[in-house]
């Protein structure tokens, strides 16, 4: 349900063109992702890892992707935990597993720079 809210609000703001009213929360990285800078969580765990997990809005034509991210800096991986794709015709989640940052797809190496620019923007946004 949270997610669906979070969804929604995104859309609507995106719809509603420039960001005013969580203009300090919401980053559009680019023209069709934004992200939710208080929704992301940095933490590190026992083992010593900084592992990023944050959310991105994709809008689509006809519905929006919303991608959870889990970016292990330590490990160098990007993981897509959850992606959740709704249109008026279609919903359907799926899961990837850990990928190298440092991977030749260039979908994941755009995901690995977008990772590393939530991760700067999260850690600058925090001072």
């Amino acid at each position: 349900m949270k997610k669906m809210l979070m969804t929604l609000a995104a859309a609507a703001a995106i719809a509603a063109g420039p960001l005013t009213v969580s203009a300090e929360s919401y980053w559009k990285y680019n023209d069709t992702t934004t992200i939710d800078l208080d929704e992301t969580s940095l933490k590190k765990t026992t083992n010593g890892h900084e592992i990023l997990n944050f959310v991105a809005i994709q809008t689509i034509p006809d519905g929006t992707c919303t991608y959870t991210y889990a970016y292990d800096r330590t490990a160098g991986t990007i993981q897509v935990v959850e992606m959740e794709k709704e249109t008026k015709t279609l919903h359907y989640t799926s899961n990837f597993t850990p990928t190298s940052v440092n991977s030749t797809n260039p979908v994941v190496k755009a995901r690995a720079e977008m990772a590393e620019a939530v991760y700067q923007r999260k850690v600058n946004h925090k001072k």
